[in-house]
């Protein structure tokens, strides 16, 4: 999780501080919106992030059929989250991209890319 801190921290332009909450927020999200599995590939890839999932809270994901605004409700309470820790709305979608970004380097773009693809309006983003 350093490397992905420090990556947020150099790209993106944030402190430290402001990187960890990102990346908090956007694996929390897609650890609740992911189908169920579908981050543990990615979690036994990246050192940490299985630590990270495990202290954060987890909340049922709506189901697809059921999500208002095609999901985009979802991301924007993300976006919201992030901009209240400090971030611009440019550094919300850089964050949320290099973090998805980081996770296909090192899990592959096969695994991401099921979980981009299953959460409604991630695409946009990442």
């Amino acid at each position: 999780m350093e490397e992905l801190v420090a990556r947020l921290k150099e790209k993106v332009g944030i402190s430290e501080a402001a990187a960890r909450h990102a990346v908090e927020i956007v694996i929390e999200f897609l650890s609740n919106e992911a189908p169920p599995g579908a981050m543990d590939e990615i979690a036994a890839a990246i050192p940490g992030l299985a630590e990270l999932r495990a202290r954060l809270p987890a909340q049922a994901a709506i189901p697809a059929d059921t999500r208002h605004f095609g999901g985009m409700a979802r991301l924007i309470q993300v976006a919201d989250r992030m901009m209240a820790a400090g971030l611009t709305m440019p550094q919300v979608q850089d964050a949320t991209r290099e973090v998805v970004a980081f996770a296909r380097e090192k899990a592959g773009a096969e695994a991401v890319d099921r979980i981009v693809a299953a959460i409604p309006g991630l695409r946009q983003v990442a």
